[in-house]
């Protein structure tokens, strides 16, 4: 191992240690003076918002770990962040990824995108620099690497996550349907599944379907629809949701979308139980329009 590189193991202990700002010190061969942090988010482009505030709450966990004595299972190294921004594009997310690599970072972690924290699997794996998945929710992101290395075509994986699957996700949200509608002595049927048509959406919407198929609950999914993202409008899409007669929508949305779909359901006055949103960053800010019957979010 180099100054500059971790293991495998040490990036684990890292990361604990991180996490924790305590526990017992790991023996380490090396003691770094500090931890280059690559924090790379999509600060600019289409999802800005929630990578801002990605990159601010990574930058908040680094300050407290360095107040607090820095990683105390690797000498007290202190943690530097580095910045990058993805701009909300893949390839500009493999660009950064690899100028932070050569910056000498000891560690990446982002993106929020999916797509864009996809394309930097390759450069982590490819540069044996530790990717850390903060938010991201497309399983593909560490399962392909897993399976690679299971199979024996990569020797060790280096993406990780501490953010749960679309497969989770889809999980939770058939659970939690079914039993807040028990609580709440409703018995609602029909459930549409609206869904922006990127990776993120997607894979989402896959889990969904697979979820409910699996646990066969007493609604039914009676339509999907997806739109690309962004939307430059979502009156076609509403209308066929309208169509349905859902008595709940499900949406997965970008901010972008969510800004067109929630106006769009009010002004065809599409009449529903709930606006279930379980995966839709950006659906639920206040002062944005909403349907006009009770909603509901997780």
């Amino acid at each position: 191992m180099t100054a500059a590189r971790l293991t495998r193991r040490s990036f684990l202990g890292a990361a604990a240690a991180s996490a924790a700002v305590a526990g017992c010190p790991l023996p380490l061969r090396a003691q770094p003076k500090s931890i280059k942090v690559g924090l790379l988010h999509c600060v600019t482009g289409p999802l800005a918002e929630p990578g801002q505030a990605c990159r601010l709450a990574a930058q908040i966990a680094i300050d407290q770990v360095n107040a607090a004595g820095g990683v105390k299972s690797m000498g007290g190294a202190k943690l530097e962040a580095v910045l990058g921004d993805t701009q909300t594009k893949a390839d500009v997310a493999r660009a950064e990824a690899e100028r932070l690599v050569n910056a000498g970072v000891n560690i990446l972690v982002g993106t929020f995108n999916s797509a864009d924290s996809a394309a930097v699997v390759p450069v982590a794996q490819q540069h044996r620099v530790p990717f850390l998945v903060d938010i991201s929710a497309a399983d593909p992101i560490t399962a392909n690497v897993a399976r690679s290395v299971k199979e024996g075509q990569q020797r060790v994986q280096y993406v990780y996550r501490n953010f749960p699957t679309g497969t989770l996700f889809g999980v939770r949200a058939v659970q939690y349907f079914s039993e807040i509608f028990k609580a709440a002595g409703v018995a609602p049927r029909r459930v549409v599944l609206m869904h922006a048509n990127d990776l993120f959406g997607q894979n989402q919407a896959r889990g969904f379907q697979a979820a409910h198929k699996a646990a066969s609950p007493s609604w039914d999914i009676v339509e999907v629809i997806p739109w690309p993202e962004p939307p430059s409008d979502l009156a076609t899409e509403v209308a066929r949701a309208k169509a349905a007669k859902p008595d709940v929508i499900a949406p997965i949305t970008r901010p972008a979308s969510a800004q067109l779909l929630l106006p769009e359901l009010a002004k065809q006055r599409v009449e529903i139980w709930a606006w279930w949103v379980r995966a839709a960053p950006g659906s639920t800010r206040p002062g944005r329009s909403r349907p006009s019957r009770s909603t509901s979010s997780t």
